[in-house]
């Protein structure tokens, strides 16, 4: 039952930034070799090299455990599949709750390995929408909605390794993570029109707009920027984390909303 939502969400929660703390304490990331370090705030000789950029992934935690905490406590059953399938509403919570420490462990470390947590960071949110739209829209089973999930997950890696097409410098990896998140975007708007839902789009509109001020302030956070100060306690790049945890807590908002007997 979603009742336990939140407690199994608080209980991993502490366990991964247990392990995050101890990988930290001991190099398990690896050495730094300034992967992030392009993201303007300066490397500190610190435990996290990048407070900044680190500590603002905190609103990814935040709101999976918000979220968590929602859907546990909710008095309101409606007929969609995060009541109906408690296994999803706690997929959706605990994979928003990793994509702090996924993220978080780049700027933390500044290594290789780190840059590729947090590149499977943006992997996991996209694959998560667009398993999930296709899901409703096929009506699609538990097991079925993991394979396609894992799938996604794969696919974005094997992007990932291309950095150049056609001899131009061009990041695979980014434009994957694009794509998944349109065909998502697709089957939301097909599953609408074919199942005639009643579902706040306000919530889609605040979660797209959330990521597009989040996707804007980015570029201000890069070294060069005119805007980018690297010894400065307020860092873009840090916005642009908080603005992305807020609008998966849209995200969620959205999903909840929705309900299928009342049309």
């Amino acid at each position: 039952m979603n009742k336990n939502t939140f407690k199994i969400t608080l209980v991993l929660t502490v366990i991964v930034l247990i392990v995050f703390y101890f990988a930290l304490q001991f190099h398990w990331f690896g050495v730094a070799n300034g992967t992030g370090a392009v993201f303007c705030e300066a490397s500190r000789n610190t435990l996290f090299i990048q407070p900044v950029n680190s500590f603002s992934n905190i609103g990814f935690v935040l709101s999976g455990l918000y979220c968590a905490y929602l859907i546990s406590n909710s008095t309101e059953i409606k007929n969609n599949f995060f009541y109906a399938h408690p296994f999803i509403a706690k997929f959706y919570c605990i994979i928003t709750v990793l994509l702090g420490p996924c993220s978080m462990a780049m700027h933390a470390t500044e290594t290789s390995l780190g840059g590729l947590f947090d590149m499977n960071s943006m992997y996991l949110f996209a694959a998560f929408m667009f398993s999930y739209a296709i899901t409703r829209f096929y009506k699609l089973s538990n097991l079925l909605f993991t394979f396609i999930y894992i799938l996604i997950i794969v696919l974005c890696n094997i992007a990932g390794q291309y950095r150049t097409i056609f001899g131009v410098d061009f990041y695979a990896g980014s434009a994957a993570f694009g794509l998944v998140c349109v065909l998502g975007m697709l089957f939301e708007l097909l599953n609408f029109k074919k199942n005639k839902i009643d579902i706040h789009f306000k919530y889609a509109v605040l979660c797209s707009v959330s990521f597009l001020l989040a996707f804007g302030v980015w570029h201000f956070g890069k070294n060069g920027h005119c805007f980018c100060n690297p010894t400065s306690w307020f860092q873009w790049h840090g916005v642009w984390h908080l603005l992305c945890g807020l609008s998966t807590y849209f995200l969620f908002r959205y999903y909840i909303s929705e309900d299928l007997e009342t049309k």
